[in-house]
């Protein structure tokens, strides 16, 4: 029962989030920036709320670091599939640049995890 009770809470305050960040993105020119403040700060944010709640200060510091270290994967994978791509098919630029987001996500994640 634990679990359904932390899903709902994690549901309600995910949507919620998404739409104040939803009527945030409406708000600021250019449009195209919008696409920044869309779902998944708001799911991250509400997951991590729920989290430091439910479980306390080192589980929901272990899941920050986490995020961030796959948001630095996915800037290293971004970066690294463009060039990629001039190069070879999509399926093989795209398996490359995803060796290269474990190895930034995991480079980056072992300290922050080990404080």
């Amino acid at each position: 029962m634990h679990d359904v009770v932390i899903l709902a809470i994690k549901g309600l305050l995910g949507g919620t989030l998404v739409l104040a960040f939803a009527l945030l993105s409406q708000a600021l020119e250019p449009k195209r920036f919008a696409g920044l403040l869309s779902a998944a700060p708001a799911v991250a944010l509400a997951g991590l709320a729920v989290i430091l709640l439910d479980k306390g200060a080192h589980d929901a510091h272990q899941a920050s670091a986490g995020m961030v270290a796959g948001a630095t994967g996915m800037v290293a994978y971004a970066a690294a599939v463009i060039p990629l791509l001039k190069r070879a098919r999509a399926s093989v630029a795209s398996m490359a640049a995803l060796g290269v987001w474990t190895a930034v996500a995991a480079v980056v994640a072992v300290p922050l995890l080990a404080a």
